[in-house]
């Protein structure tokens, strides 16, 4: 991880292509949700980096996030879980209560869910994570 960070303060000095500019942008959105690296690691794996760029744009890192939707529903949590997955998934897939402002039990979700499901889920904020989108 350290890695990452040092490399990201390197980018200012490289020639700027299309990638740098990626790199760059992820990097910032890195910075939101540094905090929670190790336990996003433990669920996603080799796609942390691009788990973390979608919770930086769903909840800036802010575990206890809470959004408001027109619909009256409401968005919770690190990757701001709508109150109608959280249902959802309660009923058919964990057959238990969830608390999506629980950081662990939101990242586990959103592994479970993008693993399964894919990562439409968070569509409403593919205007800020779409760069780092990966095929499938």
């Amino acid at each position: 991880m350290i890695e990452l960070f040092i490399g990201c303060s390197l980018l200012l000095q490289v020639e700027i292509t299309e990638q740098s500019i990626d790199d760059y942008f992820l990097c910032n959105h890195l910075q939101d949700v540094k905090q929670w690296y190790y336990k996003t690691e433990q669920y996603f794996g080799n796609d942390t980096l691009f788990a973390l760029a979608v919770m930086s744009c769903e909840s800036d890192g802010r575990a206890k996030a809470t959004g408001y939707n027109t619909d009256g529903s409401i968005d919770q949590g690190l990757f701001q879980f709508n109150n109608r997955t959280e249902k959802w998934l309660e009923k058919d897939i964990y057959n238990r209560e969830l608390d999506m402002y629980d950081v662990e039990t939101n990242i586990k979700a959103a592994r479970w869910l993008s693993f399964y499901d894919g990562w439409h889920h968070w569509n409403s904020s593919k205007h800020c994570w779409g760069r780092y989108a990966r095929s499938g």
